[in-house]
């Protein structure tokens, strides 16, 4: 590998412009392919495939083909608070005029007054009407809801309270936290150009990512005519693809400036920083890749999907660092070689320690271990009580009328009144049924059970129950037996068994080492028990929940505990590689173990340090998001890589590979005579 890379190096270095504008016809080549074939994003993308609901919904469908849902929907909420009821005549006219007006739109199939739907609360305050469209749910143009919200405006300037709500219509606009992003891509410019001590340089990683994720995103949206990608995908695939492109690049210019300091010419050093640092990317990238395609062990297809897309972002990443960097390189010649840096930059890049780093580790690397060890396990402690769920219009924000359609309704009809369940029962014995709806009534939690309602051939009955908790309340899950927790539980295990057994037979074979591979996979359990243990303290407890924007506390995404292990594997693995392979280099030269870890920490820290700095700057811009979903994800890896990259990587194992000494370095002969060599350094 590192010989045709280093080949590559070469070519491109006599044909860099040549190379960039291929480059460039490649990202013109996806964009039109991709306005081609069209974008078909599916607003069920959430649903989760062969879970029990998910069969107990299609059979529903099957069996009572009138509660087939075919076309969007949004349900009216309508409040008085000022005494009088919605009953009274001169509200049912100003209610009439309002569903009157909403009918004209030749969107809408029909409007479900409050009478039909028998949704007056008991005071007559509060009433619901639904919208039903004769378009599905993710064909209700931005335009139609504009034409909702203009309607409702009839019943507002009456002093009615109106708000809308909606689990397949989009009704306020999603924010993927673009906006905030552009903080994270800034604060990453001033890091990059701090390590590199010039603007210029810093510039290249930043273009490179932004670029390569083009032609990422570019083939998601290509992706969306064969596979059910729902638009959140697209923030993990912005995620990922900046986060990874930014610090792939940053490592290959590292190398090529680290190569030119021993005098190399440009030529020798590009062709040493592709055999050495583009053989790493290309390693910790397909880790990443398979970390992220491993979810679809789980069955569950949005999971499955959302590793496919954001692997097409990773690869793209890869692709752009090895080809339009090192071309960037030539084409700038002696403007990137840092020969010229930038003075006052230069005196904030000197402000590090060179090689303290590692002396410090070395020196108190008992302590150090002890105290990483410890910090990680207190941090993961609230993990013992996650609870998994996914996110209502609870946590949105209270500017949204989601949310406060969700507060009315809450209000008036009780917590359980939006977490209604559909309980089917085999049977046309009505006696069973009877027998089965009291068994209901006395489980607890319950507010009201329905009468049976039959199929068309009586093979089934269906009964709704009412709890008196929220949907996502443990009481409630309780009740439903934790349907689509015991899902998640079944699969996250053998998940989480078969990253951690691939990462130590994968490190085993680079590293020709056992403890390596140990202490890396424990330290990787480590700070995903501390990462899931700091989202359940923050976003499920409540606490600093003002700092980071969030709207309430509120249930854990319930996928994001399999997100969290196939992306922080993969990140994990990147930052164990480039540094530990440098470790690796210097210790098969001097075969001293502190001294390769002080040597290594010298060449590899301060690039690993940057790129962990990078990643949690863009992860951190999707926090600030008001999209529950993405707003989790941002804060998620956020603290994933602050934990593993800098508690796990950099100090827990230099420490503990100084502390092992030669034994570190430990491999049985029968053992490493039947594993493949694998030479990434």
């Amino acid at each position: 590998m590192g010989q045709l890379l280093s080949k590559l190096g070469r070519w491109i270095y006599r044909h860099a412009k040549l190379t960039i504008v291929a480059f460039f016809i490649t990202i013109a080549v996806s964009v039109g392919a991709a306005l081609s074939f069209g974008i078909h994003f599916d607003s069920a993308g959430m649903s989760i495939q062969g879970s029990q609901s998910e069969r107990a919904n299609k059979l529903m469908e099957k069996e009572f083909p009138s509660t087939r849902q075919n076309g969007g929907q949004v349900q009216i909420v309508l409040h008085l608070n000022n005494g009088k009821a919605l009953t009274t005549d001169k509200n049912q006219q100003v209610m009439a005029e309002l569903f009157q007006d909403v009918q004209k739109n030749s969107h809408v199939k029909m409007v479900i007054l409050p009478a039909m739907l028998n949704s007056y609360s008991k005071d007559g305050m509060t009433a619901t009407a639904r919208v039903i469209y004769k378009q599905k749910g993710e064909n209700v143009s931005e335009k139609t809801v504009d034409a909702l919200e203009k309607s409702i405006k009839i019943t507002r300037h009456k002093s009615i309270q109106t708000e809308l709500t909606s689990n397949d219509v989009t009704i306020s606009g999603m924010d993927n936290g673009e906006q905030a992003e552009v903080v994270g891509l800034a604060i990453a410019f001033v890091i990059l150009a701090i390590t590199f001590a010039s603007l210029l340089v810093a510039g290249i990683p930043i273009l490179s990512a932004l670029l390569g994720l083009v032609t990422g995103m570019m083939l998601v949206l290509i992706s969306t005519n064969f596979l059910s990608v729902a638009t959140f995908s697209m923030s993990l695939v912005g995620m990922m693809g900046l986060a990874v492109g930014i610090d792939y690049a940053l490592f290959i210019i590292s190398r090529y400036r680290q190569e030119l300091q021993q005098n190399k010419s440009k030529k020798d050093a590009l062709s040493a920083a592709m055999s050495t640092a583009g053989t790493s990317v290309i390693f910790a990238g397909a880790t990443v890749i398979v970390a992220l395609l491993s979810m679809t062990v789980l069955g569950i297809d949005m999971l499955s999907v959302m590793g496919i897309t954001a692997s097409l972002a990773i690869l793209t990443a890869i692709l752009t660092s090895l080809t339009f960097v090192p071309a960037m390189l030539v084409v700038l010649g002696d403007r990137v070689t840092g020969k010229k840096p930038n003075r006052l930059l230069q005196f904030a890049s000197k402000m590090r320690i060179e090689g303290g780093w590692g002396k410090l580790v070395t020196k108190y690397k008992l302590l150090l271990t002890m105290l990483v060890v410890v910090v990680l396990g207190v941090i993961a402690t609230p993990f013992t009580h996650i609870n998994l769920g996914l996110p209502n219009d609870s946590v949105k924000s209270e500017k949204l009328t989601e949310r406060r359609a969700y507060d009315l309704m809450t209000e008036a009809y009780g917590e359980g009144s939006q977490a209604t369940l559909v309980v089917l029962l085999k049977t046309d014995d009505m006696v069973k049924v009877s027998d089965s709806v009291n068994e209901i009534k006395d489980l607890g939690n319950v507010a009201t059970v329905s009468q049976a309602m039959p199929s068309k051939d009586n093979d089934y009955q269906m009964i709704t129950v009412i709890p008196k908790t929220d949907a996502n309340a443990v009481k409630t899950k309780k009740l439903v037996h934790k349907i689509r927790d015991l899902n998640q539980k079944k699969g996250l295990p053998k998940f989480a068994i078969i990253i951690v057994l691939f990462a130590f037979i994968l490190l085993t074979v680079v590293f020709r080492s056992l403890l390596i591979p140990l202490v890396a996979v424990l330290g990787f359990v480590l700070s995903l028990g501390a990462t899931l243990g700091a989202i359940v303290f923050i976003a499920q407890d409540g606490h600093f929940i003002n700092l980071f924007g969030i709207p309430a506390k509120g249930a854990i995404l319930n996928f994001l505990p399999v997100l969290v292990i196939g992306i922080m594997f993969g990140l994990a693995m990147d930052y164990e590689v480039f540094l530990v392979s440098r470790i690796r280099e210097h210790y098969l030269k001097t075969e001293n173990t502190r001294q390769a870890v002080i040597l290594g920490m010298r060449d590899s820290g301060p690039a690993v340090v940057a790129a962990a700095l990078i990643m949690m700057a863009v992860f951190s811009g999707f926090i600030f998001a008001s999209d529950a979903i993405v707003k989790s994800m941002g804060l998620v890896l956020a603290s994933g890589i602050l934990f593993d990259a800098i508690l796990v990587r950099l100090i827990l194992v230099p420490a503990t590979i100084d502390l092992f000494g030669k034994a570190s370095w430990y491999l049985p002969k029968w053992l490493d005579k039947i594993l493949p060599n694998v030479k990434i350094d």
